[in-house]
């Protein structure tokens, strides 16, 4: 029952997950989301803070057993967020499925920002 609740979608292949400047490393999300809560708004919230969640994971790297904590590339998190929520919206699309204003609202503003970066 809870494998056809989940639906694994929006694999985002990006360049940034460097802690340091020049590094890059690519970073394969594979982000899983139910689609029933993107029929409703509050769904939808949760959805968007689910792959939120799941973009800073992706995007963490590791501390050292030297002390050093685990460091975010926020830019990483926030390219994830903004290409997982417009494949997802997508895809949803190009299945006929209705989708909730707040994520539609929500994937228009990611890709604005994904195209000024």
């Amino acid at each position: 029952m809870k494998k056809s609740m989940f639906a694994a979608a929006a694999l985002a292949v990006l360049m940034p997950l460097a802690a340091t400047a020049e590094e890059m490393t690519p970073v394969t999300v594979n982000i899983e989301f139910d689609h029933a809560l993107l029929a409703s708004d509050a769904g939808a919230k949760l959805v968007m803070s689910s792959i939120r969640d799941q973009a800073r994971d992706a995007c963490r790297a590791p501390g050292s057993k030297f002390g050093r904590t685990a460091a975010t590339d926020f830019s990483c998190v926030d390219d994830v967020t903004a290409k997982a929520t417009v494949i997802i919206l997508q895809q949803r699309e190009a299945m006929g499925l209705t989708t909730a204003p707040a994520f539609a609202r929500e994937a228009t503003v990611q890709t604005a920002a994904l195209e000024q970066r």
